[in-house]
């Protein structure tokens, strides 16, 4: 299960004020800073399965001091002086994962579900749009993981409403491939399977803020995610495609 490391954040920090130009675009692609709760729901991960709604939490913040965090288990400090660039240290949070959790996972690896650490280099080709990359090591795989991606904001579409693209693709070294994919017909696995480093996932991603009023703000998106052709191969995994969709209200500073 993923932790709610952000909530615990929380209260640490003043906010800073979310007029202030100098903010960054947030991992949604807007300059928004909010708390919130949304109804979201993804692809089964198999034929025939029931496709899950879940409530899960909206969280993004940047206090005044650059430490940032969002309720994709993300924690960050902005050590940038300049405006177009943003970079510093990440630590992330990532699912833990047993082999009896599943009938798809019989033969697996467990995972462990620890926080990993890294760093982020994000840098702007306007005031709407920037390049993001990051580089983390994997503490259960002992390996690395990395995203590069684009990412582009609209904000002068229609009063109160700010639409963002984005796409990326991430990749992992052999190790932290292992861990998640392989598998082992002796550990009651369906046949072997080992594989190598290279892509994991391509994704595509559309995120749309409406301002209701000064605090209170609707946002909704979804996201496109196609796995890498080592993942897709492994007997662990059904479904190559994936589609994920929230919406939900948040009070915004």
């Amino acid at each position: 299960m993923n932790k709610l490391l952000p909530f615990l954040l929380l209260p640490l920090c003043g906010v800073a004020v979310a007029e202030d130009s100098s903010v960054p675009m947030m991992p949604d692609g807007s300059r928004d800073m909010y708390v919130g709760v949304a109804l979201a729901s993804s692809t089964a991960a198999a034929a025939g399965e029931t496709r899950p709604i879940l409530l899960r939490p909206l969280l993004q913040v940047e206090w005044s001091n650059g430490i940032f965090v969002s309720a994709s288990g993300v924690v960050g400090m902005n050590f940038s002086p300049s405006a177009g660039v943003e970079y510093g240290p990440l630590l992330a949070d990532s699912n833990s994962r047993n082999p009896t959790d599943n009938h798809r996972l019989r033969g697996s690896h467990a995972i462990d579900g620890t926080l990993d650490a890294g760093g982020y280099f994000n840098y702007y080709l306007g005031d709407d749009a920037r390049l993001t990359s990051r580089l983390i090591y994997d503490t259960s795989a002992h390996g690395l993981r990395s995203e590069v991606g684009v990412q582009k904001s609209w904000s002068g579409l229609a009063p109160h409403h700010t639409f963002s693209l984005s796409a990326g693709v991430s990749l992992a070294s052999g190790s932290v491939m292992r861990e998640r994919y392989e598998v082992s017909r002796a550990a009651g696995g369906p046949r072997d399977y080992t594989p190598s480093g290279g892509v994991t996932a391509v994704n595509v991603g559309a995120n749309w803020n409406w301002a209701l009023s000064s605090k209170w703000l609707l946002t909704s998106g979804g996201n496109v995610t196609r796995l890498g052709a080592e993942p897709a191969a492994s007997p662990v995994v059904e479904r190559r495609t994936f589609l994920n969709v929230y919406s939900g209200f948040a009070y915004r500073f």
